[in-house]
């Protein structure tokens, strides 16, 4: 159906119209139509705004969208510039984030310049960034419109425009208010480019530019395709812009050009036409990323030289094909011949680049296969955004099937644009008669619908040639979609459009966040859809001129086509999951999905952050020195920064790397640019405190300045963020079941109910359990037995055997009354451990000596559902009390700083005695308290040494002001430091211990940690009391046996004191 035709269909007058009022509406209801819906985004998108301004504070969602506040900020202060490096994150190298400060930060930055007059408050720049996403996330209807137009007429554009409005998947949380990452806005840039490519592809075909009109230099004749060739070019530099890794699309443009050209020569075409545009806007794409240049060498997620090289190559590669189709016109050549060497000529330029360059080969190869060839590795998995759209463990935790997982994303409206991608693909050969052409497509779709219901195929043919399952899927479907592409002719807008979708369908599958572009690609397949759907002979629409010509039959069909696009999941909730919980198992809306926006985690982190930007000492200050760093200032890019003395680290998980650069106006170790990431997994994750220094000392020269390390729940948790870093540490070689790993519960008839993960010892000795659970206190273990039996199941890879809980009235956790009971349990049961719940370790774990808490956050775990989920689900697992998995103070974050610690030389010990230092902490945020308990082991000669790291005095002397930290938990007394006691043959107890008072200077390295320490001996003599009223004091002439007797007695037991019963005597 023509435009003009599609125009009649969608501006239909009545005979009695006025031509004029038939006219306006003709030229600009789109107009209308598209800015009603531009308004409903954008209010969808701002609806849940009061969530993240709070009390005048500014919240954002997820961790990116802080991080750009810092980029902003620094725009709008060195506006236009962006900030060229960062040594505010990744101590102690310092960054250069080439994904940000990028042109999204400079339109943000200039749109507060603008709203605040040239001089906006810190609150409206944050502002400002807070509602970008749901501005960029509107406009990205208008690209929508232009491609949609192009495809199905102006009511097939109005269409998918309506579509992503109404979508409630990635592409609208993406857009939220609050989420404000830059993911948003490359749908919109990507969008334009397409749009802009499309027409200029479309110029083309029509002008025809060839290489006579270009040597003969014809302006008039190139005028109008050079233009829109280089609008396509700077449209693509603008998208590149915004997003760096964007490169995709470059190569994308590249391989249509390839198949383009092959189709057009298959077809007795000239290439030259499209290839001309491929040449002029990727030179113009390349020149302006050379403008762009900010580090060296051929990084893919900053602008380097990799973004104008590929540009080049790209044009470059269009001349080279242009010149080659010349060639084999001009010698008469077969057809064949040119796809033949096309393909060999890519092969050798493939194989040339990978020895020149294998570096740079590697990284654009690795960077592909993670980004469109469903190969995220092991460390990419640990990124939820970077998760496979219908991997198992994503399938399992949204209990949702694979299908049902894709309707709540699109509706139907995914399949419904697969369908018009399909038609599209094969619409040529279909109307083309040939029954060759119709057998091959009904041949490919056969072989792709075997690959989708028989998916042993692809896994056998993968397992013999060493690759994945799904690349070998994905190579099938590529060729046979080449197979189709060599047999027809393509309008080549169109085979564009079919190309670029491919490859997003491909990125949204193989990470999930992609689907913020795939939403775009849905949108318009289905107003391709429309468009055809209005212009088939079912239909008639083409012979309708008048609004009176229109019958019922079309009015409901056009209904009902609509309805089955639009209304289900888009507009009416779907079931979607069976867990009998009908909320839980509806789909939502997109008005519904606006609703449960909200800060996150970023509330329950502010607390700590604030506390530390105001107790702790600025950066460059630490210990009393006076180089603190300029928040905004402006540092030369290096590979390593220099820091001064006074400069430190705060060591946590990656995730939370922003907020400790903006919140807490302190420098993390890693960052969720993932720089640090090994690093933080082997200081967290390290059995014991000399591996953890070891790893903070191999870093760089400033290394070991690593003062303070904060660690929440859901590092400590596993099944939460735990199991993230145990994928990422290579210190050992360890994996994840060596510090937990399920125990399946199954009913009587074998169907599985769940599972809960049981600790192992190396979970309780890593360094982020005994800072979070025991806040660095020793901990022995308790009589707590986790029992479990052998059970053989059926899985993917065949039978296995698991742990699974026992069976009848077997509990899963045993308790005994002493170790001795348990321990002797353990050893003839034969499948049972030691602890392993909760905070109940295998082993005793000792204390950590240069590790404090010195701050809990306001908020608990408890509030957070997740973790009220998996507690009460562990206890229902294991058969226990929620309290029994329960840590003692679940503060949702807790502060901890690295210090020297005072070293104690004591005397006074029995010989080869164990000698244990305790102490009382208050911590004042939740109102509890803990104990500090540290155990040495005394010489031959009574004496002992031990590092504390708890102050029991002193702490108003030290604070921000001199270096140092004005500490929240602090002691309630001093230490008591005690050998044990013992009962000697005249029946006194006796013991040896004394008081120590420990300054804060001492611990914290400002005074000399050097501190002594006497026992002193005491002996208490034992009354025993029978419990009648006229009983008296038994004789301290007992024997042995008879004192434990009466120890084990039920009467009551008085010690009096060694003098006091020589005094009686």
């Amino acid at each position: 159906m023509s435009d003009e035709q599609r125009e009649s269909t969608s501006a239909l007058g009545s005979r009695h119209d006025s031509p004029a009022v038939v006219g306006l509406l003709r030229r600009h209801y789109p107009k209308a139509v598209l800015s009603v819906i531009f308004a409903v985004m954008l209010t969808i998108r701002l609806r849940a705004y009061d969530k993240f301004v709070r009390d005048g504070s500014v919240y954002f969602a997820g961790n990116d969208a802080w991080y750009h506040l810092r980029q902003v900020n620094y725009t709008v202060r060195n506006w236009p510039f962006t900030m060229p490096f960062d040594p505010w994150t990744g101590f102690p190298y310092g960054t250069l984030a080439g994904q940000f400060g990028t042109l999204y930060d400079q339109l943000v930055a200039t749109a507060a310049l603008i709203v605040g007059l040239g001089d906006p408050s810190s609150a409206l720049v944050a502002k400002t960034l807070l509602v970008a996403p749901a501005v960029f996330g509107a406009l990205t209807v208008i690209p929508t419109y232009l491609v949609g137009k192009r495809l199905g007429g102006r009511i097939g554009g109005l269409l998918g425009a309506v579509i992503l409005m109404l979508l409630p998947g990635t592409f609208l949380r993406r857009g939220l208010v609050g989420f404000a990452d830059h993911n948003v806005a490359e749908p919109l840039f990507m969008g334009l480019a397409v749009a802009a490519t499309m027409v200029a592809l479309t110029v083309a075909d029509r002008e025809k530019p060839i290489w006579e009109l270009v040597s003969a230099r014809d302006r008039d004749a190139l005028r109008a395709p050079t233009t829109w060739a280089v609008v396509a070019g700077v449209a693509m530099a603008l998208y590149l812009a915004v997003w760096p890794p964007g490169i995709l699309l470059i190569g994308i443009f590249g391989i249509y050009l390839v198949f383009q050209s092959v189709s057009d020569v298959m077809q007795e075409k000239t290439p030259e036409h499209t290839l001309f545009v491929g040449a002029v806007s990727m030179a113009v794409t390349g020149l302006v990323m050379v403008l762009l240049i900010e580090e060296p060498g051929f990084g893919v997620t900053g602008f380097s030289l990799l973004q104008p090289l590929f540009a080049f190559g790209v044009a470059a590669g269009a001349v080279v094909l242009a010149a080659l189709a010349r060639q084999i016109e001009d010698r008469g050549l077969d057809d064949w011949a040119f796809p033949v060497a096309v393909f060999g000529l890519l092969a050798v330029a493939l194989g040339l680049f990978a020895v020149v360059l294998p570096s740079v080969f590697d990284s654009i190869t690795r960077n592909l296969l993670r980004t469109v060839g469903f190969s995220a590795g092991a460390e990419t998995r640990t990124i939820g955004e970077a998760q496979p759209f219908l991997s198992q463990s994503t399938l399992q935790r949204l209990q949702m099937t694979a299908v049902n997982r894709i309707i709540s994303e699109y509706g139907f409206t995914f399949f419904t644009g697969l369908a018009a991608a399909v038609w599209l693909t094969i619409k040529p050969h279909i109307r083309s008669g040939d029954t060759r052409k119709i057998g091959y497509v009904v041949g490919g779709l056969a072989v792709i619908g075997l690959l989708f219901l028989v998916p042993g195929i692809p896994a056998a043919i993968g397992g013999a040639l060493g690759v994945a399952p799904s690349l070998v899927g994905l190579g099938i479907v590529s060729l046979l979609f080449l197979g189709a592409v060599l047999q027809a002719e393509y309008e080549p807008e169109h085979l564009f459009v079919l190309v670029w979708v491919a490859f997003i369908t491909s990125a949204a599958f193989t990470q999930v966040r992609f689907n913020y572009y795939l939403a775009v690609g849905v949108a318009v397949m289905n107003a391709y859809f429309v468009g055809q759907f209005l212009g088939s002979t079912y239909l008639d629409f083409d012979s309708v001129s008048r609004f009176d010509d229109i019958s019922a039959y079309q009015v409901l069909a056009v209904a009902a086509a609509l309805m089955l696009i639009l209304t289900p999941v888009l507009v009416v909730p779907l079931g979607v999951r069976s867990t009998g919980n009908a909320q839980f198992d509806q789909s939502s809306n997109a008005w519904e999905t606006a609703g449960q926006a909200n800060p996150g985690e970023a509330t329950e982190w502010q607390g700590s952050l604030e506390w530390m930007s105001e107790q702790t000492p600025a950066e460059g200050r630490f210990g009393g020195a006076s180089n603190e760093m300029e928040y905004y200032g402006t540092y030369e890019y290096t590979d390593d920064y220099e820091y001064p003395d006074g400069a430190y680290g705060v060591m946590s998980w990656w995730d939370y790397g922003h907020f400790i650069t903006v919140m807490g106006d302190r420098i993390p170790n890693a960052n969720p640019f993932q720089q640090g990431a090994t690093t933080a997994a082997n200081f967290l994750l390290a059995p014991n405190e000399t591996q953890a220094q070891d790893v903070l000392a191999a870093q760089s020269t400033e290394g070991d300045q690593t003062r303070y390390v904060m660690v929440d729940w859901k590092m400590a948790t596993p099944g939460s963020k735990f199991g993230a870093p145990t994928i990422w540490y290579d210190a050992e070689n360890v994996s994840q079941n060596q510090f937990y790993e399920p125990i399946y519960r199954f009913d009587q008839e074998g169907q599985y109910q769940g599972n809960f993960l049981v600790r192992h010892q190396r979970y309780y000795d890593s360094m982020m359990t005994r800072l979070y659970l025991y806040h660095g206190s020793a901990h022995e273990p308790s009589p707590v037995v986790v029992d479990w039996e052998p059970q053989s199941v059926s899985s993917g890879s065949g039978e296995r055997t698991v742990k699974a809980a026992p069976t009848g009235n077997e509990t899963t956790v045993k308790t005994f009354d002493n170790m001795s009971a348990a321990r002797q349990y353990v050893a003839e049961d034969g499948t049972a451990q030691i602890g392993g719940i909760g905070s109940y370790p295998s082993e005793r774990v000792p204390a950590l000596e240069n590790y404090r808490l010195t701050k809990v956050s306001n908020s608990s775990a408890t509030q957070s559902n997740a973790y009220l989920r998996q507690l009460y689900g562990d206890a229902r697992m294991a058969g226990v009390q929620p309290q029994a998995t329960l840590p003692s103070d679940p503060s949702w974050v807790k502060t901890f700083e690295r210090v020297p610690g005072a070293t104690v030389s004591g005397s006074g010990a029995p010989a080869n005695a164990n000698v244990t230092a305790s102490v009382e902490m208050n911590v004042p945020t939740s109102n509890s308290t803990f104990t500090y308990t540290q155990r040495a082991q005394a010489d031959e000669n009574g004496e002992f040494t031990m590092t504390l790291p708890y102050a029991t005095t002193g702490y108003d002397e030290y604070g921000p002001e001199n270096g140092y930290t004005n500490v929240s938990v602090r002691a309630a007394g001093p230490y008591t430091i005690s050998s044990g006691a013992s009962l000697n043959e005249s029946g006194y107890v006796v013991s040896q211990q004394a008081n120590l008072s420990v300054e804060e200077g001492q611990v914290n390295g400002a005074e000399d940690g050097n501190v002594s320490v006497e026992l002193e001996r005491s002996a208490e003599q034992l009354e025993i009391n029978s419990g009648s009223s006229d009983s008296g004091s038994e004789s301290s002439g007992e024997s042995d046996s008879g004192e434990q007797s009466s120890l084990a007695s039920d009467g009551d037991v008085t010690a009096v004191s060694e003098s006091t019963a020589t005094r009686a005597a």
